[in-house]
């Protein structure tokens, strides 16, 4: 189970990955859909606010769901975490490509890192690096995906 103490830990880590996916999501949907990141002569600001406010809404709510139920769910259950890890960094994963313009991917991915690293601790070390990684690439991903968009060739 862990000591009082590790947990505590695991809880103080979940709230800052939590706080820096959630800021990193909403960073990008504003670069993406306010300033606009494929500005021509004829947009001004805001490029897209109600694509945004979605977005934003939809940041929220998964941030909610992943670290206000899933994350605090599988960490009371150290032997499982492993597990729950996977499933989040791998659904990031699957929704990294067709919603990466809405933001949440990289939220549910941060889910799985967190929890990755509650479970770096226990006896599936390798699935929680793997939790982990996958995590860290659907975040890079979000990156680069929104900040450098391939152009347009209309």
């Amino acid at each position: 189970m862990g000591t009082p103490s590790t947990a505590h830990g695991s809880t103080i880590g979940s709230i800052q990955i939590a706080g820096a996916v959630t800021l990193l999501a909403v960073g990008l949907m504003a670069w993406d859909h306010l300033w606009g990141n494929e500005r021509g002569s004829d947009d001004s600001f805001p490029v897209d606010p109600s694509t945004f406010f979605v977005t934003l809404a939809l940041i929220v709510v998964a941030a909610l769901l992943v670290f206000g139920f899933t994350v605090p769910r599988a960490a009371r259950s150290p032997e499982t975490a492993h597990r729950a890890a996977l499933i989040h960094s791998g659904v990031a994963f699957v929704l990294a490509v067709p919603a990466s313009w809405l933001g949440f991917p990289a939220v549910v991915a941060g889910g799985g890192i967190a929890l990755g690293i509650q479970a770096w601790a226990g006896t599936h070390r390798r699935l929680a690096v793997v939790a982990i990684v996958v995590g860290l690439l659907v975040i890079c991903f979000a990156i680069v995906a929104t900040a450098f968009p391939p152009p347009d060739t209309d």
